[in-house]
């Protein structure tokens, strides 16, 4: 029984904690808590759907990603941190973080577009909801 169950909790997807929110309803994560080349995990509740994301800052610049891949994302399962690598769960390819810039591969994550504004990262409600179909 203590096999099964250690089996079973390994196949559940990690909870995300909630991104703030700026007065206008978009998400804004303040730049400075995202630590260089560590992946930070959101999830956004919109339209009866949970959507899963990450923020990573290399070299200054942030860039986010739906925990999702065009290729993988029937399964639900998106990625996972491993030294120091985004794997997906579904398949265990795996980038580094500087390889998320290139967009290249069969199993990338897809991207989410923000902005940098007055030291918060901005994510737009619209830009969630262009991604909302992967979840």
């Amino acid at each position: 029984m203590m096999i099964a169950l250690a089996v079973s909790s390994c196949d559940r997807m990690p909870v995300y904690k909630n991104p703030p929110l700026n007065r206008a309803g978009d998400i804004a994560i303040n730049i400075r808590t995202l630590r260089e080349g560590t992946p930070e995990f959101y999830s956004f509740a919109m339209g009866g759907k949970k959507i899963d994301f990450f923020l990573v800052r290399t070299g200054g610049d942030v860039q986010s990603y739906f925990d999702a891949c065009a290729m993988c994302y029937p399964r639900k399962l998106g990625y996972r941190v491993e030294d120091g690598k985004i794997v997906c769960r579904a398949c265990n390819v795996s980038y580094t973080i500087d390889e998320l810039k290139t967009g290249i591969g069969s199993c990338h994550p897809i991207a989410l577009p923000g902005r940098s504004e007055n030291g918060s990262y901005i994510i737009t409600r619209a830009a969630i909801k262009g991604g909302s179909k992967y979840f």
